[in-house]
């Protein structure tokens, strides 16, 4: 966070240096701002300026000024538009370099959403709440989004996970609140697609304690040589899965399995894994000795 003095009001003001810094009103606006700025509906200068006006809370005022004091506005303006570049970093793929958002945060900026006499209760941080059959569904439409973001696939991802009160997930559900959240703030709207987006990157590297135990949820996305998979996370085919604990009935009908909480699953997926990985290497290890 950066914080900025100025003397000549008296105010001090805090700029955020990525999008898990931000508040809930910082964030919805800024996710609105990269949104254009994705879909090129806004230049990357004037991107800097408004990200700049938006986080800081300014309104550009209407009073005339002196040209000396526009000058010194737009040059103060000008520079702090460079902290903007803290929100992306620079990946290299196949020599070729782009900005990407950074993206390390699983916090839910808008845990609320109210319309009108209505209210939806989003996932907790780090979607600890939610069901195996709400992931299961999201990847399927998030899936859809990286092959062509419509605003009506965000919506539908919005609608699978935020409820109302103690509401149980359905797909039926998710089908009648889709409608509502095209009245939703489009910030909000794809912030939350960004922080699902996010929580992917974070389901590849997590490290989560289990008894006091820390289990590497890593090994669930490598392949037989212990190295990750390129491909994203829907890539490894979550449904496939779904259908195979399914079989074997360790949580009952695919009914059952459903409703179960995701990281209930992920842990047993990792029991799984890591069950498969030791036997390997025993029989690797055996092998070796026969050799001999």
């Amino acid at each position: 966070m950066i914080t900025l003095e100025i003397p000549t009001t008296k105010r001090t003001l805090y700029l955020p240096e990525d999008l898990a810094e931000c508040d809930e009103r910082q964030y919805a606006e800024a996710c609105l701002l990269i949104y254009k700025y994705q879909n090129k509906k806004i230049t990357p200068d004037d991107f800097k300026v408004e990200m700049i006006y938006k986080l800081l809370n300014l309104k550009k005022g209407n009073r005339k000024i002196n040209d000396d004091d526009l000058e010194n506005m737009y040059s103060g303006i000008d520079c702090l538009t460079g902290f903007i570049d803290s929100f992306f970093e620079i990946i290299e793929t196949d020599g070729k370099e782009d900005l990407v958002i950074k993206q390390y945060y699983i916090h839910n900026h808008t845990p609320v959403i109210k319309d009108g006499f209505k209210t939806w209760y989003g996932p907790a941080d780090e979607f600890n709440d939610v069901s195996f059959g709400q992931y299961i569904d999201a990847l399927n439409v998030y899936s859809m989004i990286e092959g062509e973001c419509t605003e009506e696939l965000l919506f539908r991802l919005m609608a699978i996970f935020y409820l109302p009160k103690d509401k149980t997930y359905t797909p039926e559900l998710a089908e009648k609140n889709f409608y509502h959240f095209k009245a939703v703030y489009f910030g909000r709207v794809y912030g939350f697609f960004l922080l699902f987006a996010s929580f992917q990157k974070y389901l590849f590297t997590a490290k989560v304690f289990v008894h006091g135990n820390e289990l590497d949820l890593s090994i669930l996305f490598s392949g037989k040589d212990g190295k990750k998979e390129d491909s994203n996370i829907p890539g490894i085919g979550m449904l496939g899965v779904a259908h195979q604990l399914a079989e074997s009935g360790v949580y009952g009908p695919m009914k059952e399995l459903r409703i179960t909480n995701l990281w209930e699953v992920m842990i047993n997926l990792y029991d799984i894994r890591k069950r498969d990985l030791d036997n390997e290497a025993r029989r690797k290890k055996e092998t070796a000795k026969s050799k001999k």
